[in-house]
């Protein structure tokens, strides 16, 4: 399989996430919230994102095996950042944050596949 057969599900997934929420610049520190689960997840995002923009640098340079596992994350995290937002209706300051942080960093993915 080719990688831009394997960026292009990707890239869908990545715009599907980003469609979801506003643009806005990416932030310095990680938002705190609430809910330690949605903490959790924060964190986890952030790093998968790392590691998304690790595993395409690697595939550009040849080495595909890194970016299909991390393929194989998104589905996974789609269903997640609704379910996630989902804990924080009850909290009217913070479903904006949260949004402005899946925004930000799913921002960080695209820019990094320019």
């Amino acid at each position: 399989m080719k990688l831009s057969t394997r960026w292009g599900s990707v890239t869908f997934a990545s715009a599907l996430l980003f469609s979801l929420f506003p643009i806005c610049a990416p932030a310095d520190e990680l938002p705190k919230f609430s809910d330690a689960e949605v903490n959790t997840f924060v964190s986890d995002y952030a790093a998968f994102v790392t590691k998304y923009i690790q595993a395409y640098q690697a595939a550009k340079a040849g080495n595909t095996s890194q970016f299909a596992q991390v393929k194989t994350q998104v589905k996974q995290l789609q269903d997640q950042v609704t379910k996630v937002a989902e804990k924080l209706r009850s909290k009217p300051e913070e479903p904006q944050r949260y949004e402005q942080f899946i925004a930000d960093y799913t921002e960080k993915m695209i820019d990094a596949t320019k």
